[in-house]
């Protein structure tokens, strides 16, 4: 797997370096793990963690999608081989290489581009729609994050029933605020009280609805008139969509910041009123898990992988129907009680995905051979 550690990809970097930490866990003395990373990336700490396998890691420039997986990763895994270091199994995250000497283990995060095809550029569309439909057929293993995800892999492609490994992720945990990403925050526009979405910006996301949702509300409730709502995150594709929906907001009363580092997104988490998640598909949704973990009240979409995610720990709602994303913000905001039962709530719920979870997935992943290559 090339983990996008370092490069602000949000999600991407999140899912591998959750993965990365259960993995630590399950390796043994006797196994070898081979990374293949970007030029000028740092390791981070979950793949240190490793300290007691075999680690090498291999830097390379990335290039593009079509020479990384049908000229780049073949090469090293040739090189690989042929240095008598041939890999048992090669774990890819939604591509694989066109050629392997190992068997390989996709990890496909979710099908939204089958099931909600308007938010890709045609291109896009077409790359994922023929490389991961032909792939998992192919892969020796098929992981993926949740429940939902490993049933409408296994119907969508119709793979054998309980063919796909479930591999969850892990909430962090919370890390003391930085005084300066606070002061920071403050200079970039973030007020003393807000509602925060926090992703990344893609049509799916349903975010511009929820920024309708926010003003209408504003406007009705005058009591609410000095909350903001504040959007971090970048978008996938070009698209304007989120700045249009706040076109005509009054000063100050939506904010976008673009990626957030870390300690941003620890201020961000837990000194928000509460998060609006409402994405219309998810393979999993962790940033609501993450703002549990810091007591901050959720709002969230009823579809797809959000309620066997969230459970009873946050307020679903319709996410196509802006009244009920309004009415769920303005309970949120104001339902005292409903606060206090979703912090107690959502404190237990993000606590359920530790490390340990992944990690007895990760060990039976790896049962067939006990050698694994991360691309």
């Amino acid at each position: 797997m090339r983990p996008p550690w370092g490069s602000h990809r949000g999600g991407d970097e999140t899912l591998v370096r959750s993965l990365l930490r259960g993995l630590a866990g399950a390796v043994h003395e006797s196994d070898a793990v081979e990374v293949l990373t970007s030029a000028g990336a740092q390791l981070p700490a979950e793949c240190r963690a490793m300290a007691g396998a075999d680690l090498r890691v291999t830097a390379i420039e990335r290039r593009s999608g079509p020479r990384h997986f049908a000229l780049d990763l073949p090469a090293w895994l040739r090189r690989l081989t042929q240095e008598r270091r041939r890999p048992d199994l090669v774990v890819c995250l939604t591509h694989a290489p066109v050629w392997s000497p190992a068997p390989v283990a996709l990890l496909v995060t979710d099908l939204s581009f089958i099931h909600d095809p308007g938010g890709y550029p045609a291109a896009d569309r077409w790359r994922l729609r023929l490389l991961v439909g032909s792939q998992v057929r192919r892969a020796a293993q098929v992981l993926t994050i949740s429940d939902f995800c490993r049933t409408d892999l296994e119907q969508t492609y119709r793979l054998a029933a309980g063919s796909v490994q479930v591999l969850p992720l892990v909430v962090d945990a919370p890390t003391p605020p930085d005084p300066a990403a606070r002061t920071a925050l403050a200079g970039r526009g973030v007020p003393s009280r807000y509602l925060l979405y926090l992703g990344n910006l893609h049509p799916r996301k349903n975010v511009p609805r929820a920024i309708e949702a926010f003003l209408d509300l504003r406007r009705r409730e005058p009591d609410l008139a000095g909350y903001a709502f504040v959007v971090a995150g970048r978008a996938w594709f070009a698209g304007t969509a989120e700045r249009e929906a706040a076109r005509d907001a009054p000063p100050g009363a939506v904010i976008f910041l673009d990626r957030v580092d870390d300690a941003e997104r620890e201020v961000l988490l837990r000194d928000a009123e509460a998060l609006v998640y409402p994405s219309v598909f998810e393979g999993f949704g962790l940033p609501p898990l993450e703002a549990m973990a810091r007591g901050t009240p959720v709002l969230a979409s009823d579809l797809t992988a959000i309620p066997e995610v969230c459970r009873d720990a946050a307020l679903l709602v319709d996410p196509h129907d802006t009244a009920a994303l309004a009415e769920g913000m303005r309970r949120v905001l104001l339902d005292a009680p409903l606060r206090d039962r979703l912090r107690t709530a959502g404190f237990a719920r993000a606590a359920a995905y530790d490390v340990a979870g992944v990690t007895r997935a990760w060990g039976q992943v790896l049962a067939p051979s006990r050698v694994t290559t991360l691309r």
